[in-house]
């Protein structure tokens, strides 16, 4: 059974930081792969898919970092936690986009979208309300050591640009470097 993407304010609110991203307007895009069937195996209360176009549907902002990149942190216009960002970058062309979605309370049938990105993906950023075990942030801790979104200054609220990492604090008691060892991201892409 096919299921219903519902795009709120909330959701068209916040991908104004992402609509540049795609070559097509993005709500065309989610209106298509409902249609087509994408969505119709939905089964849990929160989804992440990655899908696969069969041309370039956008420019990933997501990339990798070393100690030569350029970092500063802001927040996006609309958001509430800061991001890692890397300046004098581009990002990529992709075929590929990621959709969030979550299942409606009164509507098994029906799913929220948070958010949609082209690439194949990342961890939640650290100061993420979601996150909800020690685990999961850390692993997100350590894919944004080396990782960061590319600088664009028309989705970022000026004012919270700073060169320091604003959530250093979040390393504290964790142990970091033993996840380091067991190497998790190993065969893993983003």
């Amino acid at each position: 059974m096919n299921k219903k993407i519902i795009i709120s304010d909330r959701s068209k609110i916040h991908m104004e930081a992402h609509k540049n991203d795609f070559f097509y307007d993005w709500q065309e895009i989610v209106k298509n792969y409902e249609q087509e069937g994408y969505f119709s195996d939905l089964s849990n209360q929160s989804e992440k898919l990655i899908i696969h176009s069969p041309e370039p549907i956008g420019i990933s902002s997501l990339v990798g970092t070393d100690e030569n990149s350029e970092i500063v942190y802001a927040k996006r216009k609309e958001r509430k936690i800061y991001t890692r960002f890397v300046k004098n970058r581009v990002g990529s062309k992709t075929n590929s986009f990621v959709v969030i979605l979550n299942r409606t309370r009164n509507n098994n049938n029906h799913y929220l979208l948070v958010t949609m990105f082209p690439g194949t993906g990342a961890y939640k950023e650290p100061e993420d309300p979601t996150i909800l075990t020690k685990r999961e942030l850390i692993e997100s801790l350590l894919f944004w050591e080396n990782h960061a979104l590319v600088f664009d200054k028309s989705t970022i609220d000026y004012t919270t640009i700073t060169p320091i990492c604003p959530y250093k604090d979040l390393y504290n008691g964790l142990p970091i470097n033993n996840f380091r060892k067991l190497n998790i991201f190993k065969g893993e892409q983003h």
